[in-house]
């Protein structure tokens, strides 16, 4: 959130009396006019105030970051929903039946809000591009900007109203969850630290460890799953309590 609400902070100021280049001859108060759109301050610089567009470039560079986000966690979404996964599960109204395939179900609000990363992406390049190479004050050229600024607008609001409405209904699957957590020998490290515990250096209580896992991969078993003895034949101080850590 600082980032949106430091770029409004730029945006308070009004541009109203700096002209087309260098101010206006008519002695007019540009403080008082400020005030009474309900703006900050006046910009302080004439020339600047017609030809900069870094409000548009920074609204959308904040929008790419943004967008960035959403699609990493709409990849995760998308993985998580696959058949390979089956993490989670999406409720039918953020899902479409696949054209071909009558058995899959695809996950559409991750899947077009990480595609939606590409197109604000591109509008911050447009941005940067249009106004590379102008000299200062206005030109023409700047009429190209409000489109991608507008787009990145609609966009997010879309995406993040699409999420908003998703991210409650997302329902996980335990079981599976817990299963995956279990092949992975997700509790080697903390047998590792309850090595250190016991006395051991920690390089040496990776090297038990790592040869304990290579036994569970072996015998297709968890850490968890072993006896005490078996445990025991890696590294003879542990005791009962190890059960506690896995």
């Amino acid at each position: 959130s600082g980032r949106p609400m430091a770029g409004r902070a730029r945006l308070t100021q009004t541009p109203l009396g700096a002209a087309a280049l260098a101010g206006t001859p008519y002695p007019i108060d540009r403080h008082h006019t400020a005030a009474a759109l309900g703006f900050d301050r006046p910009t302080e610089k004439s020339l600047d105030s017609g030809s900069d567009r870094d409000f548009a470039i920074e609204f959308c560079a904040f929008a790419a970051l943004l967008l960035t986000h959403l699609s990493r966690i709409s990849e995760e979404l998308v993985l998580w929903t696959s058949a390979q996964f089956d993490f989670i599960e999406l409720p039918d109204r953020f899902c479409t039946g696949s054209s071909i395939m009558p058995q899959k179900k695809n996950p559409d609000v991750p899947e077009l809000v990480r595609g939606k990363v590409g197109r604000v992406n591109g509008h911050l390049i447009s941005l940067l591009t249009l106004m590379k190479s102008q000299p200062l004050a206005y030109t023409k050229d700047n009429q190209e900007a409000k489109e991608p600024l507008f787009d990145t607008v609609d966009t997010v609001l879309d995406s993040l109203r699409a999420f908003a409405d998703m991210s409650p209904a997302i329902k996980p699957r335990k079981e599976q969850m817990r299963e995956a957590a279990r092949r992975g020998f997700s509790t080697a490290t903390d047998l590792a630290d309850y090595l250190v515990g016991l006395g051991l250096p920690f390089r040496d209580a990776h090297e038990v460890v790592g040869k304990a896992v290579a036994h569970g991969v072996e015998t297709n078993s968890d850490l968890a799953e072993m006896d005490l003895a078996t445990l025991q034949g890696f590294c003879a101080d542990i005791r009962e309590d190890v059960f506690d850590v896995l």
